[in-house]
Order: structure tokens, then sequence, then C-alpha cells
């Protein structure tokens, strides 16, 4: 147990707060040229509606951070969203308050079934995690469709209401986020299934041979990427106040986008956290900037593509030096 401590250490320090700390300030210069650029845009409430709408896909991230650094990805997020809004307008439009319950209950135990069926084609059917949740989010996407054909339906206003209630620069939903955040964090730096994660996206055959269940350790993150993926079709379903059965589609890139750029590596076994919601909001931010701008939607595709190869590459060339730097 104590060894097994003293690698989850080691592990869980491998990610450079560097890479937090220059999108931090990528993000505060990003924001300071906005304020510049406009007076409202510095506006209390301008502020809030901007960390609002960055909280989805951080949300999702986070999700996708733990699969990440187990060695998998889960491409299927997107349309687990989608999904999500989809049963939430179905089930949630009720003014009966256990109908609602009842809602939100699908919805999450939805999820859990598709983490399930993920984490099964991987560790059970051996299938590589691409393909697998590649193939799960084309299935899902049908189940969207099928559910709510278009975009309809409805979610009960009061919970609605609650969901997206603001107190000046705070707002549920960035007070959500913080949750997460801080049960993720401690899932990952504070307990057995965060070492192991860490361990088999390193090594899985290592991870075995030390005792480590890799399997239920791979089972559980996929489970609760699924999960995150719900908190983010409820939290867009409450926006919208309707079921949209595509609005995930573009979750699925962002979240990975958002993974790398805050610091974790697509090979596994490194990632940080606080990287990934700080990747999450300056993809965000930079959304908004644009959309505030009027950029093409073509560029906004062509920034995102552009952000990732540039992070992939200076993570890349960092653990080079770094590896130099230990060898030397």
């Amino acid at each position: 147990m104590k060894q097994l401590e003293r690698i989850h250490r080691k592990l869980a320090a491998t990610p450079q707060l560097s890479s937090v700390l220059t999108i931090c300030g990528l993000l505060l210069v990003v924001f300071a040229s906005m304020c510049v650029y406009s007076e409202s845009y510095r506006s209390a409430y301008n502020v809030t509606n901007v960390l609002v709408q960055c909280v989805p896909l951080a949300c999702v991230s986070l999700g996708q951070t733990l699969v990440i650094i187990s060695g998998g990805i889960d491409l299927s997020v997107g349309s687990t969203i989608s999904v999500c809004t989809a049963i939430a307008a179905r089930l949630m439009g009720s003014d009966n308050p256990a109908q609602v319950l009842l809602g939100v209950v699908v919805v999450f135990a939805f999820a859990a079934g598709v983490g399930l069926v993920n984490g099964a084609g991987v560790n059970y059917l051996k299938v590589p995690p691409m393909i697998t949740t590649l193939c799960t989010s084309t299935i899902l996407e049908g189940v969207a469709l099928w559910i709510l054909p278009v975009a309809g339906g409805k979610i009960n206003a009061d919970f609605a209401r609650v969901i997206y209630k603001k107190w000046d620069i705070i707002s549920m939903p960035l007070l959500i986020l913080v949750a997460l955040f801080l049960v993720m964090r401690y899932l990952l730096y504070r307990t057995r299934t965060g070492t192991s994660l860490y361990a088999i996206g390193r090594s899985r055959t290592i991870a075995a041979s030390m005792g480590i269940k890799t399997t239920r350790a791979s089972m559980k993150a996929y489970v609760l990427a699924a999960l995150c993926a719900a908190v983010t079709g409820l939290l867009l379903a409450s926006r919208m106040r309707v079921g949209d059965p595509t609005c995930g589609a573009n979750y699925g890139m962002d979240s990975i986008a958002a993974t790398v750029i805050g610091g974790t590596s697509l090979a596994g076994g490194t990632g940080l956290l606080s990287g990934t919601v700080a990747g999450a909001f300056l993809i965000g931010m930079l959304s908004n900037v644009m959309n505030n701008l009027n950029v093409n939607q073509f560029y906004q595709y062509v920034m995102k593509g552009a952000l990732l190869i540039a992070a992939m590459v200076v993570y890349s060339i960092s653990d080079r030096l770094e590896v130099r730097r230990r060898a030397s």
C-alpha cells in the first residue's frame, strides 16, 4: 500500500504546473484584450455569462481527462450529451417534482450504462478505445434522434431556474463545476482509483504485475466520463429549456482538445485536472470572443485545431527535454 502511494505521488506530480500557468496567462491576455476592445465586455453581467458558457465543456472534459490518463479515449461523450438532453426534455417537463427527479435519475442511469458498455468493449472485448467509443457514439446519435427527432420537448421551468441561478459574478453552473472538480480531484489524487488510472496509463502490464486491478480502474474511468457528460447534458437542457438531439456534436472533440491543451498526454499516464479546466475555459472564451467579433465559424474550427496541434508539439518537446534532463 505504501509503495502504491509513493508511485501515486510521483505520477500525480508528473504534469507540470507551468502548462496551467501558461494557459491562465493566455486567458488573461484574451480577456484584457477584449476589455480594451469593448467596454461592455468587462461588465459583471458579461463576465458571468462567459463563465457560464464555459462550464459545460469544462464538466465533460474532466471526465475525458480520467479516461485519457488511463490510456484510453472517449469519442462518445458528445453523443451521450445529446441523448441526455433528449431524455431530459421527454421526462422533465412536468410540474411534478417527483417526475423531474425521476428524469434526472434516468439521465444519470443511462449515462452510467453507456460508460459500462464502453468499458466492457475496451476491457473485455479488447476492442481499441477509439473504435469502441466511435461505434457507441454512432449508435447514440441514432438513439437521440429516435427519442427526439427534432429539437423540442420541455424542461421544468423551476428546475432550469435553479440550475442557472446567478448571484452577480457567481452562478449555480460555476458552483456545480467547482463541486465536480473537487470530487474528481479527490478521486484522482487521494484514492487508489487515481493511483490505478495513472499506473495503467503508463503501462497496463506493469500495473497488473503490481497487483492493480486494471480492468476495474478502466471501467470506472469510462463510467465517470459518461456521468460527467450527463452533467453537461442537464446543464445544456436547462439553459435551452428544451432538448436537442444534436447539441453535443462538438463536445467530443472539444473535450479532447481541452484535455490535451491542459497538459494531459494522449499517451496516458500524465494529466492535471486544473489544466483541463483552464483549457476548457480558454477554448470557451476564445469561441465567445470570435462570436462577438463575428468571425466565420470556419476560422473557429481552424483555431481549435491549431491550438490542439500547438499544445501537442509543445508538450512533446517538453517531455523530451525532461527525459534528457533526468538522463544527465
